[in-house]
C-alpha cells in the first residue's frame, strides 16, 4: 500500500512537470531567461547526417543591454509593429526594441491623428504584437488622455498595458510637466520610455507637426525636460523632430539612451514607423523618412494578379488546387437528391 502511494505521488509530480513544460510554449517569458536549445550538427563519420545546425536563439534584449549598447556606441534599432506578423518580423530580423506605436491610429485604423486612439484599441494591438515578440524589448505608447488625469489614472492605465497588453514598458509623450507621472510609474517598477521634442499627441496645440527646438530658448526647454524625465526614472528618451546638433548635445548630457526620429545621427539609436520603412504609407512623408522596402508594389502586384486569375478562370486549378470526390460517391449523392441528370466538367487546366 505504501509503495502504491509513493508511485502515485511520483506519477502525479511527473505529469504536473510535463504540463508545466508544455505550457511554457504558450506564454512569453518576461522575468526569466529564454530557454536554451542544443542544436543538432553533423557528426564526422556518420552515414546519415543529422538535422542541419541552426543559429542559436537571440538573447533577450533588456534595459541593461540597451545601456550597454549605448556605452559601446552601438546604435540601437527601434521599429514600430502593430500586429502578430510585424511583431514577429521585428523579432526575427534583429530589431532591439519593438514599439507598438500610437501611429497605428493612422496606419492601421484610418484615424486622422493619434488622439483618436483609445486604450482598449491599443491593448488589442499590444496583445497581437506580444504574441509575435520574443527577443526585442516590447514597448507601447500610452494613448492620448490615458495619463493626463493624474498619477492614479496613469498607474491604472499602465498596469493594464502590462497585464492585459503583455508589453514590458510604456512610452509617454511630454516634458517636465509629466515627470511626476513618470516617477509614479518607475517607483513601482513600471519601465518608462519618455518622448520629447515634437509631440504628435499635441499636434493641434503645436499648430501642426513642426520641428521643435530651433531657438536657444526652446532647445533649452527640451533639454530641461529630458533631464527631468531622466531624473524621474525614464530608461530611455525619444527625441523627435529636433535639430541634429541639439539632439547630439542632449544625448551627451544624458546617462540614458536617446532614440531619434528626425533628430539626426547623434542619438543612441533610431526609430521609424513600419509603414514608412516598407513603403506602404500613402499619406504625407516627413523629411526624415527613408523607405527601405517596396512592399506597396508587391501588394499591388499580388492583388492584381489574384483578381485577374479569378476573373480569367485560371484560379483555382482543379487538379493542383482542388480536392477529389470518388466518382461513385458523387453518383450516390445525385441519386439521393434525384438529380442524376446533373453533370460537371472541370475547366481545362491552363499550363504554367
Amino acid at each position: 500500500m505504501h509503495a502504491q502511494m509513493l508511485f502515485s505521488a511520483s506519477r502525479t509530480r511527473v505529469i504536473t512537470s510535463i504540463a508545466r513544460f508544455q505550457n511554457l510554449g504558450h506564454h512569453r517569458c518576461m522575468s526569466v531567461r529564454p530557454l536554451k536549445y542544443d542544436h543538432l550538427t553533423n557528426t564526422p563519420g556518420e552515414s546519415f547526417p543529422q538535422k542541419q545546425a541552426s543559429p542559436p536563439p537571440r538573447k533577450k534584449v533588456t534595459i541593461a543591454s540597451l545601456h550597454a549598447l549605448r556605452q559601446e556606441r552601438t546604435p540601437i534599432t527601434v521599429l514600430t509593429a502593430y500586429d502578430y506578423p510585424t511583431g514577429r518580423a521585428a523579432s526575427t530580423h534583429g530589431i532591439d526594441v519593438t514599439l507598438v506605436g500610437d501611429s497605428l491610429a493612422q496606419v492601421c485604423l484610418g484615424y486622422a491623428s493619434t488622439t483618436s486612439l483609445t486604450l482598449d484599441e491599443m491593448l488589442h494591438h499590444c496583445r497581437a504584437v506580444a504574441r509575435g515578440t520574443s527577443a526585442p524589448l516590447l514597448v507601447a505608447d500610452m494613448p492620448f488622455g490615458s495619463f493626463y488625469a493624474g498619477k492614479e489614472d496613469t498607474v491604472r492605465a499602465a498596469v493594464r498595458m502590462l497585464q492585459e497588453g503583455n508589453v514590458e514598458a510604456v512610452k509617454l509623450e511630454g516634458g517636465s510637466e509629466i515627470a511626476e507621472r513618470v516617477q509614479a510609474l518607475t517607483s513601482i517598477g513600471i519601465p518608462v520610455m519618455a518622448h520629447v521634442g515634437l509631440l504628435p499627441q499635441r499636434h493641434t496645440a503645436l499648430s501642426g507637426y513642426r520641428v521643435q527646438g530651433r531657438t536657444a530658448q526652446s532647445g533649452r526647454s527640451i533639454l530641461r525636460s529630458a533631464l527631468a524625465l531622466e531624473e524621474a526614472g525614464a530608461f530611455s528618451i525619444v527625441l523627435e523632430a529636433i535639430p541634429s546638433s541639439l539632439a547630439a548635445y542632449i544625448t551627451s548630457r544624458l546617462k540614458v539612451p536617446t532614440i531619434g526620429i528626425g533628430a539626426g545621427p547623434g542619438c543612441s539609436g533610431q526609430v521609424l514607423v513600419w509603414d514608412d520603412v516598407m513603403g506602404t504609407w500613402a499619406g504625407h512623408k516627413a523629411k526624415f523618412v527613408r523607405q527601405f522596402g517596396d512592399v506597396k508594389s508587391e501588394i499591388e502586384r499580388g492583388v492584381n494578379a489574384y483578381a485577374s486569375a479569378v476573373r480569367n478562370g485560371s484560379f483555382p486549378r482543379h487538379e493542383k488546387e482542388g480536392y477529389e470526390m470518388d466518382e461513385g460517391e458523387i453518383e450516390k449523392l445525385l441519386e439521393m437528391e434525384g438529380d442524376q441528370e446533373w453533370t460537371w466538367s472541370p475547366p481545362k487546366l491552363i499550363s504554367d
